[in-house]
């Protein structure tokens, strides 16, 4: 009869003496509606966060109400009020600050799966301003507390060292100004230009020197291609003069543990030059996790191959005797 669905839904209720609450999203005979609608149906959750400015995991009181709204009380004497969404498998919850204050929202992503409502762990995020002015957004845990009367004891309790773990230092915190150009970003970009290009990297391994190509991008990305196995990752002036990088071999779920490696290069010209040295840890070059020193240079170096061979006889001497 061309009806949209919700007049469609509107006749069927009628045809049945039905009503439909949207504060629970509840369908009830037309008798025993009123009688129902004060009852509130509570979820009470403890919500674990990383507090940036205290280096500290804290932990919030979260209530849902009728599936609908939310209220969020911090050990700060912060309270937040809002509402709440589900949408496919994501609980969606958007609050704002209240009291004597300049007004805040966050807005928080959880990941509920099939299960709408109810679950005993959510895992997700949030993204709000912090004390300080800074936009952040970081990692959040809520675990229910199915008996309102133990709120008080959980609030109070210690935290459980997995779920500390699990957010300790996991925020984002972004700058407070708005560039005009991209010339504007502040960082560490110009020294990624300064660092992008073809290396050659040279370590020993037991009775050889082993070589390997190296490519550091200029978007921070690296590759680490050593006897044929690519690794992969980023890397990060850590001032003008020392470059780290941090790699694996981006091995799926299925592996237990992935091979990384962890190098730190001082590019200023060392007794090795045109070699730049560095110093590492990988469980990737060993059979078990080792400490090791390399030298690395620039893939294009005009520099005569007899040379750059002494170098690393060298080198792989002084490493040799290092270890005896």
């Amino acid at each position: 009869e061309k009806k949209t669905r919700q007049e469609l839904f509107s006749l069927i209720l009628e045809k049945f003496g039905l009503a439909y609450d949207d504060n629970d999203e509840r369908v009830y005979a037309r008798g025993n509606h009123l009688s129902m609608q004060d009852g509130n149906n509570t979820l009470y959750y403890i919500m674990y966060y990383y507090a940036f400015a205290r280096d500290i995991v804290d932990k919030a009181i979260v209530k849902i109400i009728n599936q609908k709204r939310v209220s969020i009380d911090y050990r700060l004497d912060e309270h937040w009020e809002g509402s709440c969404q589900v949408i496919e498998n994501y609980t969606f919850i958007e609050v704002e600050k209240k009291g004597d204050t300049t007004p805040v929202k966050k807005l928080m992503c959880l990941f509920s799966g099939t299960k709408k409502h109810g679950r005993p762990i959510l895992l997700g995020t949030y993204s709000t301003v912090k004390r300080d002015g800074f936009p952040a957004a970081g990692r959040i845990v809520l675990e229910r507390v199915e008996d309102s009367g133990l709120i008080d004891k959980r609030i109070r309790s210690e935290i459980d060292p997995r779920i500390t773990y699990y957010l300790l230092n996991k925020v984002m915190v972004s700058e407070t100004f708005t560039p005009n150009t991209l010339n504007d970003l502040k960082g560490e970009f110009r020294l990624i230009e300064r660092y992008a290009g073809e290396y050659q990297l040279f370590y020993p391994k037991r009775s050889e020197l082993v070589k390997a190509e190296l490519r550091l991008s200029n978007d921070g990305r690296s590759q680490l291609t050593i006897s044929g196995i690519l690794y992969t990752g980023t890397f990060l002036p850590l001032d003008p003069h020392t470059v780290k990088l941090e790699l694996d071999d981006g091995a799926d779920f299925s592996h237990m543990i992935k091979e990384s490696i962890v190098i730190f290069i001082s590019m200023n010209n060392s007794a090795y030059a045109p070699f730049y040295f560095g110093s590492g840890v990988s469980n990737a070059l060993e059979t078990s996790p080792n400490a090791f020193s390399c030298l690395i240079t620039e893939k294009e170096k005009n520099t005569r191959k007899g040379e750059l061979k002494s170098i690393l006889e060298s080198f792989y001497e002084k490493e040799k005797a290092s270890k005896r």
